[in-house]
């Protein structure tokens, strides 16, 4: 999950906004060998990206999916351009729980009110907590960039995931760029 989200923070182009980098991360978790997707109506609402919403527009002008017409099963149909998602990389089966670790993680009850950017930044720093711990490390450059934040955006994504109870604590040493925080165990 980490190379995805980095694979993602340099496969995007910077502005691209945090609806769009979740969109993309469940796309290129659920794609087949192929590229392709079927994103579910439910799965869509559930991540509140129903619709024709411009995170859509935003990854086809940056040539990383296209969007063939609406199919009769009225699934999500895209199809990936981006050739390193076409490389080999784990199983399928493995993808899929990483999909849907990232969905749940993205909508967990102190989350589910709040907007993609707390969310995939919730997904960023989740993927940083070593298993059977509440404490997490990571670059806080890198975490600002797989969520397409500048650094002030992310002191802000911080202070509100401290505010929503996702967060007990959190410290930045700014000469270092190290982040580490503790996350309030559910």
């Amino acid at each position: 999950m980490r190379d995805m989200l980095s694979y993602l923070a340099a496969a995007l182009p910077s502005p691209t906004g945090p609806q769009a980098r979740l969109l993309a991360l469940q796309c290129a978790l659920r794609a087949d060998d192929r590229g392709r997707t079927q994103l579910p109506p439910g799965l869509l609402r559930g991540m509140h990206l129903h619709g024709e919403g411009m995170w859509w527009r935003e990854l086809e002008q940056a040539h990383w999916l296209h969007r063939p017409p609406l199919s009769s099963t009225n699934r999500a149909a895209t199809q990936l351009l981006d050739a390193t998602l076409l490389s080999p990389r784990p199983g399928r089966r493995g993808r899929a729980r990483a999909a849907d670790w990232a969905l749940r993680t993205a909508s967990a009850p102190a989350l589910r009110n709040q907007g993609p950017g707390l969310q995939l930044a919730a997904v960023a720093l989740a993927v940083h907590v070593s298993p059977g711990t509440a404490s997490g490390t990571a670059d806080a450059g890198q975490v600002a960039r797989s969520c397409g934040l500048t650094g002030d955006q992310l002191i802000t994504a911080l202070e509100q995931l401290a505010t929503t109870g996702v967060l007990n604590a959190w410290t930045l040493d700014a000469a270092m760029d190290d982040l580490a925080w503790q996350t309030v165990r559910q």
